[in-house]
């Protein structure tokens, strides 16, 4: 663990979540100690152990803690579920003492309390001091006689409810007449409503902001004047870490990990300042997982999700440094904002995002329904999948996806995105096909490959086989004298694509717009290199199957 984490885990037992758990409830002020945690983290702990071990810790915590675990896992954006309260409030009821359970339902918001009554028991009035002829069969009356009561046809929750009920008139018989009352009169709607703005304060304080905040996070930033700025900018002021306030596992795991930003944050050499960054940075996963859709009480769901933020932090950081050493990056880190940096590297990721989606736009990228990228290789549909995410990922082949976090991904994506234009602008514009053209070769009567091999790959290969087997121009598929033909080519000693594909790329040359030249001389390359690869040793016998793969072929 490192120095940041062990500071912030401070105030826990050592061990896993389990062992934690065992060494706090085995202390003699095991309930003194719980309530010095603060809620989050305790309520982190329950779940990272699981509610079997974890359930021992609710009985002995405070109001204010009880209200926090609600606020976290009784909600679901912003809808209150009623059902969740009720392992957290069966705890109470079966093994809280009565001081605690007493100061429990008085102190947390009237209004889920009446919320989870209204939700599970209905409540009648007496009719001439008895149940009412039209009330349910399971009706019963309060334990004073002043109610009658219907609970849920669920006899585990029924039985939980019922001793709830008992409790609460033992210890606050107003208490149970108040919820009585605002379960038949009050309006679901108001108590929710005034219910979520309590919970919105309470959350705000442990930096859980709305999620319109925390979509600001996302908002596009123009990366090249924010390095223009901070190049001339002063330190970042950094807002000091409280005093303690733990980190959940599932963020305080990730900052055991290699990024760029993570080195950096470890160079800081003042404790201090470190652990002030570190908090920040907590504040920005934060706003990122709530973003993200992940819920304040659900951080483990969102591994996936910090895993990518601390990506586009690093990728911005390396491009505040402008890819440079160590010394610069300290610099960039001391006078950027970490909310800066995030966004920085999410819009450079983004910027790719919509060149990808202005690709899809331009004649097509396929020729089948239900497959949107039917024309392109394996490694480039790959990487327009990643890149046409909600969050943009990167691919760097077929079977290997990742999140972006340094500037060579960028460099590579869009190299491969300038070449996917390219071979576009090749068919599309200076071959002049249509979609018609292109549908019409893929249903060819006798052509040996299926659709989906009919890409702008097989196209161009097959331009350039007919080009060095002298047999014309255009992209009709070979038959078996050219393939004949272009195995003897490909036998011949191997030159450089350049030499071998002069004329081939004298010809092609045609037409082509200034600047382009060098994604034809890599895409010949490629072409070069693959029938070199394919057909080099391959027997007459089976060129045609092999070939299948890289050409367009007739029977």
């Amino acid at each position: 663990m490192t120095k940041i984490t062990q500071q912030l885990g401070q105030m826990l037992p050592a061990g896993n979540p389990v062992e934690q758990i065992e060494a706090i409830i085995s202390r003699p002020d095991a309930d003194l100690y719980i309530r010095a945690i603060p809620a989050p983290a305790l309520y982190q702990l329950i779940k990272e152990a699981g509610w079997d071990q974890g359930v021992d810790l609710v009985p002995l915590a405070s109001a204010e803690q009880m209200q926090v675990f609600l606020d976290l896992d009784a909600w679901r954006r912003d809808d209150f579920l009623p059902i969740r309260m009720m392992p957290w409030m069966a705890a109470m009821v079966e093994e809280s003492s009565d001081e605690t359970f007493k100061q429990v339902v008085r102190e947390l918001d009237s209004e889920i309390m009446a919320l989870l009554f209204k939700s599970q028991v209905q409540v009648m009035d007496l009719d001439e001091g008895r149940i009412p002829d039209d009330a349910p069969d399971s009706a019963v009356t309060s334990p004073d006689g002043m109610y009658v009561l219907v609970y849920p046809e669920n006899e585990a929750l029924a039985g939980l409810l019922k001793r709830m009920v008992m409790r609460l008139y033992e210890l606050d018989r107003v208490l149970a007449w108040t919820l009585f009352e605002a379960a038949r009169w009050e309006l679901t709607s108001e108590m929710e409503e005034y219910a979520l703005r309590w919970r919105r304060s309470r959350l705000e304080e442990f930096g859980f902001v709305s999620r319109d905040e925390a979509m600001s996070v996302y908002r596009p930033i123009n990366a090249l004047n924010l390095r223009e700025h901070l190049e001339q900018s002063a330190p970042h002021t950094v807002q000091q870490a409280p005093e303690f306030q733990d980190l959940p596992a599932v963020i305080a795991s990730e900052f055991e990990g290699d990024s760029l930003l993570l080195r950096a944050l470890k160079r800081i050499p003042d404790a201090a300042s470190m652990q002030a960054r570190f908090f920040e940075l907590r504040a920005l996963l934060n706003k990122v997982l709530i973003a993200d859709g992940v819920e304040p009480g659900e951080l483990n769901s969102g591994r996936q999700v910090i895993r990518r933020a601390m990506g586009y932090a690093s990728l911005g950081l390396e491009f505040m440094s402008r890819g440079g050493d160590e010394a610069r990056q300290d610099v960039a880190l001391e006078r950027a904002s970490l909310r800066d940096l995030f966004r920085a590297g999410y819009t450079l990721t983004a910027q790719l995002q919509h060149q990808a989606l202005q690709l899809e736009r331009r004649p097509t990228l396929t020729l089948l329904e239900g497959l949107p990228y039917s024309l392109l290789n394996p490694e480039d549909a790959s990487l327009l999948e990643a890149l046409s995410r909600t969050r943009p990922t990167y691919a760097s082949s077929e079977f290997d996806f990742d999140i972006f976090s340094r500037a060579e991904q960028l460099d590579d994506a869009a190299l491969r995105l300038g070449m996917i234009a390219f071979k576009q602008l090749w068919v599309f514009g200076i071959q002049r096909a249509s979609v018609q053209d292109l549908v019409a070769l893929a249903t060819t009567e006798g052509l040996m490959n299926e659709p989906i091999e009919v890409t702008f790959d097989t196209i161009f290969t097959t331009y350039v086989a007919r080009q060095l087997t002298q047999a014309g121009e255009g992209f009709a598929p070979l038959g078996r004298p050219e393939v004949a033909a272009l195995l003897l080519a490909t036998r011949a000693p191997q030159r450089p694509a350049q030499e071998q594909f002069a004329r081939v790329f004298a010809q092609l040359q045609k037409g082509l717009p200034a600047g382009t030249e060098r994604l034809l001389e890599r895409w010949l390359e490629q072409t070069h290199a693959r029938l070199h690869e394919e057909l080099a040793q391959v027997e007459p016998s089976s060129a045609a199957m092999i070939a299948r793969s890289i050409l367009l072929l007739t029977t």
